[in-house]
């Protein structure tokens, strides 16, 4: 073959090497169909007429994040008081065992359990048939012995007898009035009395009894005024003042009842480090019950114009206390130092500074950075910032400037 034809057919395979490489590279994708047809391409994607919706074409795409409803409250200044607690028991006035003075069976019973009684009221009698036929026969020698001195009398008056029988006659009348008093008092043992006016709280014989001397029969209790006492240490109890107004809460009432301390004791408990503090009950306690266990506030300290915020808005891990302060349509979490505490709010004593707006309902499922709505906010005086929301137009007319641009 003459060089001519060998160039022919050497340039044939090069023009068919390169449409083969051409064409495997298009098939790829690396190398366009037409010049200036990747523009066209990015044109077409960013200008199409029916946007996708990113929620149902992109699974993987995070959802708009929903406000959180809450409640604010405003951080700003109030009185705060600390309390020390303590527990006791209700005591009446006087709560008294009544027993038997003398041996005897139990013949009659007059009252029972929760009865009211009046003072020297007879609760129960012992067979007494023995000291009523004593004091009867008491009271005629006495009435004999009363005879003889009138008639005694007379006749010291008219001489006929000397003065020394007189004495005498006088001496036996004496005589049979102390016995008649004797019989008197041994019938009376037999009758068991209150000793003063209450309410009979025991009960502690029944009728045909055998009572051996001293042996209790009744415990009868006088409820006005009642009265608590507790024990305090000594630090605490210097915070006291006498008079001064306490709450006492017992556990079958709902509303707790007013005390005032009525006496502190002059000493300490060398055993317990304490002072006793004897607590007089208001009148008017409704529902306190003798022997009823009770819970006692007594205020130990007192802030005037302190920053507090309701206990509810406290986030509590472990130690550490926190809130979450609103701002804008956000919130953050903040770390706050607590001081005095009372029934519903908490002292703040750095974390927060006055006229800040914190979270009192709806935190659970807050974190820093949680986009929020204040239910209360008109309520509180919270103004809440417009959230600014995207126009997806104008994100669409700077992608088809973008592409055209390109």
């Amino acid at each position: 073959m003459n060089m001519p034809g060998k160039k022919i057919i050497l340039s044939l395979l090069a023009v068919v090497v390169v449409l083969g490489g051409a064409s495997i590279l298009w098939q790829t994708g690396l190398l366009p169909l037409v010049p200036g047809q990747e523009a066209d391409v990015a044109f077409a994607d960013t200008t199409g007429v029916d946007e996708p919706d990113t929620e149902k074409d992109d699974p993987d795409a995070e959802p708009q994040e929903k406000p959180i409803p809450v409640e604010l409250c405003l951080v700003e200044g109030r009185g705060i008081s600390s309390y020390y607690r303590a527990a006791s028991v209700i005591e009446a006035d006087r709560l008294v065992e009544l027993v038997s003075r003398t041996s005897g069976r139990v013949h009659v019973l007059n009252v029972e359990e929760g009865d009211w009684v009046t003072e020297d009221q007879i609760l129960a009698e012992l067979e007494n048939d023995r000291e009523r036929i004593q004091l009867r026969k008491a009271v005629l020698n006495l009435s004999d012995k009363k005879r003889q001195l009138d008639r005694s009398r007379e006749m010291l008056a008219e001489e006929l007898i000397s003065q020394q029988e007189f004495d005498d006659m006088d001496s036996a009348w004496q005589m049979a009035k102390a016995e008649r008093d004797l019989a008197g008092i041994n019938l009376e043992d037999t009758r068991i009395r209150a000793s003063f006016e209450g309410r009979i709280t025991e009960r502690m014989i029944v009728p045909g009894q055998q009572l051996a001397t001293n042996s209790p029969a009744f415990t009868i209790g006088d409820f006005t005024p009642l009265r608590v006492r507790v024990h305090l240490p000594e630090a605490i109890a210097r915070k006291v003042a006498q008079g001064q107004r306490v709450l006492v809460s017992p556990e079958a009432v709902d509303n707790p009842l007013e005390a005032i301390v009525e006496r502190i004791s002059p000493v300490v408990d060398p055993a317990t480090s304490t002072v006793r503090l004897t607590l007089l009950l208001d009148e008017s306690a409704d529902g306190a019950r003798v022997g009823g266990f009770v819970k006692v506030r007594i205020t130990t300290d007192e802030h005037h114009e302190a920053l507090a915020i309701p206990k509810i808005a406290l986030v509590e891990d472990g130690a550490l206390r926190s809130v979450f302060v609103a701002e804008a349509d956000t919130v953050r979490k903040v770390e706050i130092e607590t001081g005095l505490y009372d029934e519903s709010h908490v002292e703040i004593l750095e974390g927060l500074f006055e006229g800040d707006f914190v979270v009192t309902m709806g935190q659970g499922g807050l974190r820093t950075g949680s986009r929020v709505e204040a239910l209360n906010g008109e309520a509180v005086g919270y103004s809440q910032a417009p959230v600014i929301e995207e126009d997806p137009a104008a994100d669409s007319g700077d992608l088809t400037a973008m592409a055209t641009t390109e």
